[in-house]
């Protein structure tokens, strides 16, 4: 029976990769020949490179196969009963709980202001970088969830403490200005000429250049546009490793979930990174949900808290 099961969910998984690892279910990045817009669509509709066939058929499977093993890692993000997945009824597919969903999980707010500047400021894990400085113009905010450490108490920021995963649950949050200005047409145009070019992305983030842009689609938070982009990049080469498919790429090591954002011709962008496939299987709601709670707002006074 059980060999039965894996089967089966190796076969789900081949059929739907690369989608089922980042479908969102909402507004769906489309792409046309002439003009490149974000469209309103009720349908999944997956941008796909000729790696992303194989990037993700391993930890899509093992996606799957978690739902159909009642001992696997997801144990605590399923309801069996009835065969209905918790996580599916409580939460939205950017990771925000649905409308009349109250989370028994706790959150940590993380908040911090800047003022409008022509320079790139950076802000990592809530510490600005790069003789960026604090202001009072406008304020940034975040959440995530307080079972993960903030670095305090000795273990490092972001290690999920919780029963068999005891690693780090995101390898970076990260919130940036890009020097000089912007406008939105960038923003709209991002698929074209391409995301990290569009976004102007720090060098840290040099990879995005070659990942593959996986799904992307626009989210109004009050009177502000949102341009969220998920994607994946693979290493150039991966050796002798198991990891090596024998197809000339190797499967995605890392994941990335942007929020991007112009304000008065300054682009502001969030970029959470997973740099596991294995820990994105069982953290990716969590992922999603702080790109979700991602906002900026004017404000007036000048602090740092986290």
């Amino acid at each position: 029976m059980m060999a039965e099961i894996l089967k089966a969910a190796i076969l789900i998984g081949i059929i739907n990769v690369p989608c089922f690892a980042f479908q969102a279910q909402s507004y769906q990045l489309h792409c046309d020949n002439i003009d490149s817009i974000f469209v309103k669509r009720n349908t999944v509709t997956c941008h796909a490179t000729r790696r992303d066939a194989f990037s993700f058929l391993v930890p899509t499977s093992l996606a799957t196969i978690a739902f159909f093993v009642p001992n696997g890692p997801s144990l605590a993000l399923s309801d069996y009963d009835n065969g209905k997945d918790l996580t599916s009824k409580m939460f939205n597919s950017d990771g925000s709980l649905k409308e009349g969903i109250e989370s028994e999980v706790k959150y940590r707010d993380v908040s911090f202001k800047w003022d409008q500047s022509d320079e790139m400021a950076t802000n990592k894990d809530g510490d600005d970088e790069n003789s960026s400085k604090s202001g009072s113009q406008y304020k940034f905010s975040y959440q995530y969830p307080m079972r993960w450490s903030n670095g305090k108490d000795g273990d490092p920021i972001y290690f999920d403490r919780s029963e068999g995963i005891n690693r780090k649950a995101a390898k970076g949050i990260t919130i940036y200005q890009a020097p000089g200005k912007a406008n939105i047409d960038r923003l709209q145009k991002a698929t074209t000429v391409g995301v990290a070019k569009a976004i102007d992305v720090p060098k840290e983030f040099s990879r995005l250049y070659k990942a593959d842009v996986v799904s992307g689609r626009t989210i109004e938070r009050g009177s502000q546009k949102y341009y969220e982009f998920d994607m994946a990049a693979a290493p150039d080469t991966c050796g002798d490793s198991k990891e090596n498919l024998g197809l000339g790429f190797c499967p995605y090591d890392d994941l990335f979930l942007l929020s991007a954002t112009v304000v008065n011709e300054r682009l502001y962008c969030m970029v959470v990174e997973c740099d596991n496939t294995k820990i994105w299987k069982v953290e990716s709601k969590e992922l999603k949900r702080i790109r979700s709670t991602f906002t900026i707002e004017e404000a007036e006074e000048a602090t740092i808290t986290i």
